[in-house]
């Protein structure tokens, strides 16, 4: 460890700021890690992570990144009842007016819950000797030196009607998710406040949790039915998780918004592109009432882009860049930014931190983009979507059809596919000669079609 390199202040307990933690606690003597919730004990929910009793996903790309700083978490996962699912061959996926061909794939994805996960990894990070939490406690800002060239700490607020106190750091990073109060305290500081590209997406979604059996959805262990634009609006997931249980989620792009009562949510659920999903939920044993989230908007606030930015500052997670989360990229992008917040520090082992956002922000941003391109270019296929589009957006959405319809047949389009889908390959990848080739002769065959 940098001896010169004494005390890191993690702000926001959440899936970004724990791994900020693990890597800081690397490189620092102390990391505390101040969150306004209070960290339950097992895996429960927490109020400050809204979105937490939906379905999440962790693409393969984001499972390899986590295991290089805790190399038993999957197992960890397994062991409690976390099923791991190909989605090629178990998951019956329904998207593009047509199911795609069932086939083995590389895509083995652990299905599970925020909690759970989240549970497992603050264990461990909060069981490190130089990690320290301090939950139920509020920020109330940044301090800095003199000319506000250097962020020295921050202020805090224990419990209501406690005075401030002042914590003082080397290093502040925020991970306080889409609410981050970065850009105006920034701004307030006399910096500007980052440019931001927004896409409005007006996602709603209804979820419930049910008891799972292997005899309710035979054939397969998941069911997705995605919407072919511009006509349909309408998604809904079938996930296991750990417990034996479902996680059922239906949802729309635009408004579309399935109902918090029975009747409403299992009428939604007939309306969606493909039948599997309504088939089985009459079936099922609810554990749980109804929630609703709503999401609006992709949101991404470019630091990378800032001439000036104070030293002994940094921006995680969704707080940087919030994803439309029926993709399920968000966990791994911020897995990505962890693995890229080591990198940037091992290579400055003398404890320098002068050039460390310059470094990180402009790194950082390369997998975020990866990740934009895919989710607001899907996004755009849906009339009534707002914002800036991608440079050939156009032409990527005319591709990428194409490759929906072929991954009908051929398992090798639909495998490629899958590569880039788990961010394992990035996007020009689909452009290889082989893949073109089968792309836009319509393959057929390698694979089987699922039955319904």
């Amino acid at each position: 460890m940098e001896r010169g390199r004494r005390q890191a202040i993690v702000m926001g307990g959440s899936m970004a700021g724990l791994l900020a933690a693990r890597v800081l606690s690397d490189h620092f003597d102390h990391v505390t890690v101040i969150e306004r919730d209070r960290f339950p004990e097992g895996p429960e929910h927490r109020k400050g992570v809204p979105q937490g009793r939906h379905f999440h996903i962790l693409l393969k790309r984001g499972e390899a990144a986590l295991a290089r700083f805790f190399p038993d978490l999957a197992p960890a996962l397994t062991d409690g009842g976390a099923p791991v699912v190909d989605i090629g061959a178990d998951m019956r996926i329904y998207q593009y007016g047509d199911y795609k061909v069932q086939c083995a794939t590389e895509a083995c994805l652990v299905f599970l819950s925020r909690p759970f996960l989240e549970w497992h990894v603050r264990q461990r990070v909060l069981s490190r000797k130089n990690v320290a939490a301090l939950d139920q406690c509020d920020v109330g800002g940044l301090i800095t030196n003199g000319d506000h060239t250097r962020v020295s700490g921050v202020t805090v607020q224990r419990s209501p009607g406690r005075g401030q106190e002042t914590l003082e750091a080397d290093l502040v990073v925020d991970a306080t998710g889409r609410g981050s109060q970065s850009a105006a305290w920034l701004e307030g500081l006399g910096y500007p406040r980052p440019p931001e590209t927004t896409v409005t997406v007006d996602l709603s979604y209804t979820s419930r949790v049910y008891r799972r059996t292997p005899a309710d959805l035979p054939g397969a262990k998941a069911a997705y039915a995605l919407p072919k634009p511009p006509h349909e609006k309408r998604f809904g997931a079938l996930f296991p998780m750990e417990g034996q249980r479902w996680i059922a989620t239906l949802g729309g792009w635009l408004g579309e918004c399935a109902p918090a009562h029975e009747a409403g949510f299992l009428q939604f659920a007939r309306g969606l592109p493909a039948p599997d999903i309504a088939a089985v939920l009459p079936r099922l044993e609810p554990l749980t009432d109804f929630v609703v989230h709503h999401f609006p908007a992709n949101r991404w606030r470019h630091y990378e882009r800032l001439a000036r930015f104070p030293l002994g500052y940094l921006i995680v997670g969704d707080a940087m860049c919030s994803f439309n989360p029926v993709y399920g990229q968000g966990m791994t992008v911020s897995a990505l930014e962890a693995q890229t917040l080591d990198d940037c520090l091992r290579e400055r082992g003398d404890g320098d931190l002068s050039e460390l956002s310059r470094n990180f922000f402009g790194r950082a941003a390369k997998a975020v983009a990866e990740a934009w391109l895919m989710t607001v270019t899907e996004d755009f296929r849906h009339p009534g979507v707002a914002g800036t589009r991608p440079r050939g957006s156009g032409v990527m959405n005319w591709y990428t059809g194409r490759i929906y319809e072929a991954a009908v047949y051929d398992a090798y389009v639909y495998r490629s596919f899958l590569q880039v889908l788990t961010m394992l390959r990035p996007p020009a990848s689909l452009l290889g000669p082989r893949l073109l080739l089968r792309v836009m002769s319509g393959g057929r065959g390698g694979g089987r079609r699922p039955k319904v």
